[in-house]
């Protein structure tokens, strides 16, 4: 065997190197294409079905990123880089091409307000794991953060349009806490966070390697010795048979050894195959990483707007019930001063009608009757309003609702076209305020019948349901429109002439003393149902 023979050899090693790199490097260029591809049917269909506003330029980018990973398929599908160098010589330049496109789109898909920043992590997984080195890895590091944080800084400042496609419950550009929170620190730390896992493992795979090679060159470096004391113990055999039987020993001895290291040698290089296969692993895992951030960042956007919810539903009941003790206190009161004057209308126009009816003048008789039906109607406003300015905690005691139901009927006045149905089921006996519950019910009554005026079909119902029972009161009027049901509730609020707006607030308040609840079904055109629900089990301040 000739001296060049190991020459030879390490060229062959070389040349294998190569063809496994670009073989690697012309997978890893395969699988961005079909992402890219993906991607694009990804955000064609995403911009059809939904709401978001994705741009068209969007898959104009994503057309001249596939284009451009195409052609660097070229020089690693046909072998055209002959060196190690050259291979990353090539494979460097892509990324410029690549983080330029991912900062465009990064861009046309809302910038700091999205996700589209994920598009940067598969380059710089790429790059930190097939970048020979490590320096030119680094750069890209680098590189991908200053587009990145460039492209923030130029939208924040309004220097770049910025392309709204989803927008979350908190605008990013608004809130410059959140925006430098999340979208500059924790993206920022991201990116060299991804950058020094895959850097480790790559470090880690070079290592490997690096043994490898010294191992292979200290095994060509033994066989060269071996050869040049093959030729020499095959000259001394010649002239002696004993010392070339003793050599052909030896020479089976070290060609023993020879197979025990390319033995050793074959499971390093198994041993290696299996730490690209982790590293495989790995990248998926940070894919799954990825999905796992954009969850947490939706569901964190979901918590917010639950909590603003929720403040603004405790403001709106504060300021109610602060709305509720003014005019309780007002209407209070105002009833109070009231009281004196209607008692002396009252005995004056009792006076007037006496004295008429002696002198037998009806026209003083009708004026009288007409001052007393007004007085009624004062005195009943003023009862609403004293009702609703002191209501008292409710003094339970064991009632029967077909009994209160029917002796709060007797004492409505009903017109002579109204029908009155009555639908009781059995139900056991509550603890409640009669003249409470009573005085609820009488309200949306009397609410029903003048809507229905005084023609239709007024319904009592009295049902249980679960743990509670339930009185239904429904009319066949004329329903009430859609504007109006948030307000029904409101004190002082009524789309009556002559009506005051408590009736229903007073019914609700009463209710809501007994531990219960009043809901409403309304369609316009067809009627009402007021639904009264209490709890069976309650007890009173006397234990009942």
């Amino acid at each position: 065997m000739s001296q060049a023979d190991p020459v030879e050899k390490i060229n062959l090693r070389l040349d294998g190197e190569v063809d496994y790199n670009s073989g690697l490097l012309f997978v890893s260029f395969e699988l961005r294409i079909f992402n890219l591809l993906i991607a694009m049917i990804f955000s064609s269909i995403l911009g059809q079905l939904t709401q978001m506003k994705i741009p068209p330029n969007v898959l104009a980018i994503f057309f001249i990123w596939l284009v451009t990973s195409a052609i660097y398929l070229v020089p690693f599908r046909f072998g055209l880089c002959k060196t190690l160098n050259a291979l990353d010589d090539v494979h460097f330049s892509y990324y410029f091409f690549g983080v330029i496109y991912a900062t465009i789109l990064v861009h046309y898909l809302g910038g700091a307000e999205w996700i589209a920043y994920f598009v940067y992590f598969f380059d710089l997984v790429y790059a930190n794991v097939l970048i020979m080195k490590r320096a030119r890895s680094s750069i890209i590091t680098v590189f991908i953060a200053f587009c990145y944080f460039s492209l923030l800084g130029l939208e924040y400042k309004g220097f770049l349009p910025h392309y709204t496609v989803y927008t979350p419950s908190a605008t990013t550009y608004n809130n410059l806490d959140y925006f430098l929170g999340t979208n500059v620190i924790v993206v920022g730390i991201s990116f060299f966070l991804i950058a020094f896992g895959t850097g480790l493992f790559s470090r880690m795979k070079e290592e490997r390697e690096k043994s490898l090679i010294e191992s292979k060159n200290r095994l060509i470096a033994k066989s060269v010795r071996l050869e040049e004391m093959t030729k020499a113990l095959r000259k001394k055999i010649a002239e002696n048979k004993y010392i070339k039987r003793a050599a052909v020993g030896y020479v089976e001895k070290k060609e023993f050894e020879l197979t025990t290291v390319k033995k050793d040698l074959e499971s390093q290089i198994a041993k290696l195959r299996k730490t690209q296969k982790s590293m495989v692993f790995m990248i998926e895992d940070l894919n799954a990483m990825s999905a796992q951030l954009k969850e947490a960042r939706d569901h964190l956007e979901e918590k917010v707007k639950e909590r603003t919810d929720d403040l603004l539903e405790i403001s709106q009941k504060l300021h109610r019930s602060e709305r509720l003790a003014f005019l309780g206190k007002l209407a209070g009161s105002v009833t109070h001063e009231l009281r004196n004057p209607l008692a002396v209308l009252k005995n004056t126009a009792f006076f007037l009608k006496k004295m008429s009816q002696d002198k037998e003048d009806q026209r003083i008789v009708k004026c009288v009757d007409t001052i007393e039906k007004e007085i009624l109607i004062i005195d009943a406003i003023i009862d609403d309003i004293m009702g609703f300015a002191k209501t008292k905690p409710p003094e339970l005691e064991e009632a029967d609702l077909k009994d209160l139901i029917e002796a709060t009927i007797k004492k409505l006045k009903i017109p002579e076209l109204i029908e009155i149905k009555r639908e009781y089921l059995e139900t056991p006996k509550i603890n409640i305020d009669k003249s409470q519950i009573t005085h609820a019910v009488s309200n949306i009554a009397n609410n029903a019948i003048m809507a229905m005026s005084g023609n239709g079909v007024l319904t009592f119902r009295i049902l249980g349901k679960g743990e509670e029972v339930c009185i239904e009161i429904g009319d066949t009027g004329p329903g009430i429109p859609p504007d109006q049901k948030s307000l029904i509730f409101e004190p002082l609020y009524s789309n009556k002439p002559k009506g005051t707006g408590l009736g229903l607030p007073i019914a609700k308040m009463m209710v809501e003393n007994h531990n219960g609840r009043i809901e409403f079904v309304s369609v316009l055109g067809e009627g009402t149902v007021f639904k009264i629900f209490l709890p069976i089990l309650q007890k009173g301040r006397n234990g009942k």
